[in-house]
């Protein structure tokens, strides 16, 4: 896959590599993707947010208009000093560029566009899309609540004249494109609380120019100004309104020449391994088996190629942090990707770049950065090449390589040896299993021969009692039949007592019956007899009663109640 190959989402996608495994790149937050390199196949990489000024290097189609926009938004990025994404990210730029809308309607419609920025880049977009204006500078000054953009200025001059605030507003906003790198020798030096003044004199004619630097790009340059120091420095002119001197303001400044560049680094190296910053005792142990790691190099050239073609595939998870590493103005993305990686979850932080002179690895031999690379929480490793002295960056790094490819071996080292182990063990698994297999067959057949020799006599004893078995059966069904003949013989027995018990037991029911109709009472009193009773009792003498009792007389057809009148005795 080759490196202009772009991941147009911004959403995490899948390419299918050359060699059928997955490669995984992220867009950031600014929209900026990562092309997969040739051969890096196999572990995941995430591209991560970087610093603007490490952005380079990416293709943006052959639309006009967004490369308006693009240039655009470089500067008024550079005016406000952020990241280029702070201004607009990519996905907002593109859809601009897509939909070319005409209004502020249509503008605030398009994802990334509010009130707010419209407020503060509506105009000059609007005007990109719609008078198609090659070159526009965002609205750098205000004068009663309303602001202006340099052609609106141009354009009220030919109205009516300007005041000079204006005017210096729109000098200093088309001298802030006017970026250049200048060299020269220091001649005089005012160092303040915040910023360091000073003038840049010219060796051939002695023309001088007034310069400043905030304390703090001072301070990332690494250098100790002195007058009659040459130097080298990066950035743009403005005038300063209240006095009207024009001052280069530097934001990166660099030694020029070997000797110069030599000394600065024996003294810092001197200093810092004095403090013990190189000390073995201090470095981290890289882990065994990394597999989170934080990689922070330029996304341009063949350093990360390199790095990720001789990785192996042990699924790594690759987070790159794209940085410029050349020169001195690299150390602020460089200190920006670190400080990003700073608490982060990772095994290991590899920072590469390919060899170079002293002054091209100027970056590496800032105090700064060396500082923050030996203070960093994770093991650090620094693939840094070089001609004949060792960058401080990778002496202060808990580990340095020579070179990316380098990194990247001491990374599959431990994943190598744990392969190479498991191939020695499967080969020792095999082995076992083989010997286990053949000991276990002999077992089986011992086992087997065993088997048919008990079976053997089991049968053989099954033949036996079988055999004996029959015999009982037999002798017992002999034994049924006698015992059959004798029950039937006493069932034929029982049978002619049971009709005789019978027949006598029927006779004497019948004796029984007669014997009690003859005293049975009601017979009785058909024959004109019948029962007095008083009281519920059967009345036998007259001293049962009374007079005036009731008597209740039973006879065949009914009862009689009569009443006792008298009572007379025999």
């Amino acid at each position: 896959m080759e490196n202009n190959d772009l991941l147009s989402s911004e959403r995490v996608k899948s390419s299918r590599c050359p060699s059928g495994l997955n490669f995984r790149a992220s867009a950031d937050n600014t929209g900026f993707k990562t092309p997969p390199p040739a051969g890096g196949c196999g572990n995941r990489v995430q591209s991560l947010p970087a610093s603007s000024a490490g952005r380079r290097g990416l293709l943006w189609g052959k639309n006009p208009l967004l490369q308006k926009l693009k240039e655009w938004r470089k500067i008024a990025a550079k005016q406000e000093n952020v990241a280029l994404f702070r201004v607009l990210p990519n996905r907002t730029l593109e859809n601009i560029a897509r939909l070319k809308p005409a209004t502020k309607e249509d503008l605030l419609t398009i994802k990334g566009i509010k009130e707010k920025k419209f407020e503060k880049y509506g105009k000059d977009i609007l005007a990109l899309i719609n008078k198609g204006q090659e070159k526009l500078v965002r609205r750098s000054f205000n004068e009663g609540g309303q602001e202006f953009s340099v052609r609106d200025l141009q354009e009220k001059v030919n109205e009516k004249p300007i005041s000079v605030s204006k005017y210096l507003n729109s000098l200093n906003s088309q001298l802030r494109q006017q970026k250049a790198r200048i060299q020269g020798e220091i001649s005089s030096l005012d160092i303040r609380e915040n910023v360091i003044y000073f003038s840049l004199k010219d060796r051939e004619d002695e023309s001088v120019l007034n310069c400043l630097i905030w304390k703090r790009d001072y301070q990332f340059s690494g250098i100790i100004f002195e007058v009659g120091m040459e130097i080298i420095l990066e950035g743009y002119a403005e005038v300063y309104k209240l006095n009207g001197r024009l001052s280069f303001k530097a934001s990166v400044a660099e030694l020029v020449g070997e000797g110069a560049l030599k000394k600065a680094y024996d003294q810092l190296k001197n200093k810092l391994e004095a403090e013990g910053l190189f000390a073995p005792e201090r470095k981290k142990p890289i882990p065994e088996f990394p597999q989170k790691i934080g990689l922070v190099t330029s996304e341009t050239g063949e350093v990360i190629h390199d790095f990720l073609t001789n990785l192996g595939r042990y699924g790594y998870q690759i987070k790159f942090m794209d940085s410029r590493v050349e020169g001195q103005a690299a150390v602020r993305d460089l200190l920006s990707a670190i400080d990003y990686f700073d608490g982060k979850d990772i095994d290991v932080l590899v920072i590469i770049r390919g060899g170079g002179s002293l002054e091209s690895l100027q970056a590496f031999n800032n105090e700064t950065l060396v500082r923050r690379i030996a203070g960093f929480a994770a093991p650090v490793i620094c693939g840094i090449g070089h001609e004949r002295d060792v960058p401080l960056a990778s002496l202060a790094a808990d580990l340095m390589v020579s070179t990316p490819t380098a990194a990247a071996v001491i990374l599959n080292k431990s994943w190598g040896k744990a392969l190479d182990r498991i191939k020695i063990l499967e080969q020792d698994i095999i082995y076992r299993y083989q010997r286990a297999l053949t000991d276990k067959n002999h077992q089986l057949e011992r086992s087997a021969a065993e088997l048919r020799e008990v079976a053997d006599f089991i049968f053989e004893k099954f033949r036996d009692i079988k055999q004996r078995l029959d015999n009982k059966l037999a002798m017992i069904a002999y034994g049924l039949e006698g015992t059959k003949k004798t029950i039937n013989r006493f069932r034929d027995m029982l049978l002619i007592n049971f009709q005789k018990k019978k027949d006598w037991l029927v006779d004497y029911l019948g004796k029984a019956q007669e014997r009690l109709r003859i005293v049975n009472p009601m017979r009785q009193l058909k024959l004109g007899y019948s029962i007095a009773s008083a009281k519920g009792k059967i009345v036998r003498s007259v001293q049962q009663v009374q007079r005036g009792d009731e008597v209740d007389i039973l006879v065949s057809d009914g009862r009689i109640k009569s009443q006792v009148n008298n009572i007379s005795n025999k």
